[in-house]
């Protein structure tokens, strides 16, 4: 099968979303697929189109957005302008058209997939609330269901996109709920097999005797590293704990100064992933305080090691279902709570080992090996696909629901009140 990448930051190897995208196309191609990725030209990308080993890189030019430029490039999201010439050229022999992002390269590369008659997989690994929070309107009245319905109207198109890649349950629920009539797709990024418990981790510089806490993602609003740097400043324990960062962003210097306020060892790392894996069998903690997340592969990853998780549990943060005790999650926007929560797994050490291994092998669940047999049953799926139905498919928590649609390409209006309240539970 020949495939196409469509990702505007597949050369970024500190964003999740090109990290995830990499994997898959490592894998795809492993299976004797044929890849094509056609994403934004990077600083270190070659001078032309390259081609290795079946995997063909089609690179475009950098659209700068005016206003709003310094804040895209601050969070490490530089964005493709598209040309059709070249889009079409890209298509020649693709028989399915895999796209990562709803900006203006994923649109076009979309609607001209549909023009020359290749199925269209999008993909919701960008939330609406990443944007909105971003921007700087995360408190204002009615942002986020305004660009829920933004997105539907340009880019999520039932005309084109009939089919969406959702990473969580948590997305998909939300997908339906602002009435995207796609079929839905539920299917975990995975995570690298190479994250697995060791029985000899090196224990960073100057942190013999210490609780080490790691959290991995970029340093923006959205992600809340303040709320881990406040919490452990409240903590008993704060003089015995290490906080590792992993990552970069625009909130670095904040968190420095804060983390200094507050008394927090705190250590801003950017890792290779032996690196990582090292640190997260070396954590007593992984938390994850994001207030939006369409999964985290950092915490599958971190979980995939052994090490037991702290996590959000605000409505957005589809990580929460890897949380396997309620002493795993945390108030969402709530300092104090985490700090209990941390103090709660310091003082009960011999209940946080037991479940080392619970969620070592719940991990398991999310395997990228799965993520990939799911992902191309999808595509089979596109290429001989029937009308007059609407599914919604979970494929790593076997859920199945299909009904019939009616001219509009909506599910029938009977069915609606079933899928109101599917969408709500699956949130």
């Amino acid at each position: 099968m020949k495939i196409a990448i469509v990702i505007d930051i597949y050369q970024d190897k500190g964003n999740g979303t090109s990290m995830s995208a990499r994997h898959f196309v490592e894998k795809l191609r492993e299976r004797d697929n044929e890849i094509v990725v056609l994403c934004t030209k990077g600083p270190a990308s070659p001078a032309e189109d390259s081609a290795d080993d079946g995997i063909k890189i089609i690179e475009f030019p950098v659209k700068k957005i005016p206003l709003f430029q310094k804040m895209i490039e601050s969070q490490h999201a530089i964005l493709a302008k598209p040309d059709d010439e070249k889009i079409r050229a890209a298509f020649d022999g693709v028989d399915v058209v895999h796209v990562y992002m709803p900006f203006f390269l994923g649109t076009r590369c979309a609607v001209i997939a549909h023009e020359m008659g290749i199925p269209v997989l999008g993909c919701y690994h960008i939330s609406a609330e990443n944007i909105t929070f971003n921007a700087g309107m995360k408190h204002l009245p009615g942002a986020t269901a305004a660009a829920y319905r933004f997105l539907k109207r340009h880019h999520y198109d039932n005309g084109y996109i009939h089919d969406i890649h959702c990473p969580s349950r948590c997305i998909a629920g939300t997908a339906g709920k602002y009435h995207y009539n796609q079929n839905l797709h539920i299917i975990s990024n995975g995570y690298d097999p190479n994250f697995k418990p060791s029985a000899s981790p090196v224990r960073p510089q100057n942190t013999e005797g210490k609780i080490i806490i790691t959290s991995v993602g970029r340093l923006t609003s959205e992600k809340r590293q303040d709320l881990i740097i406040r919490a452990i400043g409240k903590c008993k324990y704060k003089n015995q704990i290490v906080l590792f960062l992993a990552g970069k962003g625009p909130k670095k210097e904040y968190y420095e100064k804060l983390a200094a306020k507050r008394q927090v060892d705190l250590r801003f790392v950017f890792l290779s992933q032996s690196e990582l894996i090292n640190l997260l069998n070396c954590s007593y903690l992984f938390i994850q305080a994001s207030d939006v997340e369409t999964e985290s592969i950092s915490c599958l990853e971190a979980i995939a090691c052994g090490t037991v998780p702290i996590i959000s549990d605000a409505r957005m943060c589809a990580t929460k279902q890897f949380a396997l005790s309620k002493k795993s999650l945390f108030k969402k926007g709530n300092s104090l709570s985490l700090s209990k929560r941390i103090k709660y797994w310091i003082q009960n050490k011999a209940t946080h080992d037991g479940m080392q291994s619970q969620y070592a092998a719940f991990a398991k669940n999310f395997s990228l090996e799965h993520s990939i047999d799911s992902i191309l049953e999808v595509y089979q799926s596109l290429l001989k696909q029937k009308s007059g139905e609407y599914t919604i498919r979970d494929y790593n928590n076997a859920l199945t629901i299909t009904v019939q649609t009616d001219e509009k390409g909506r599910a029938q209006k009977k069915y609606r009140p079933i899928l109101k309240k599917v969408y709500k539970l699956i949130r």
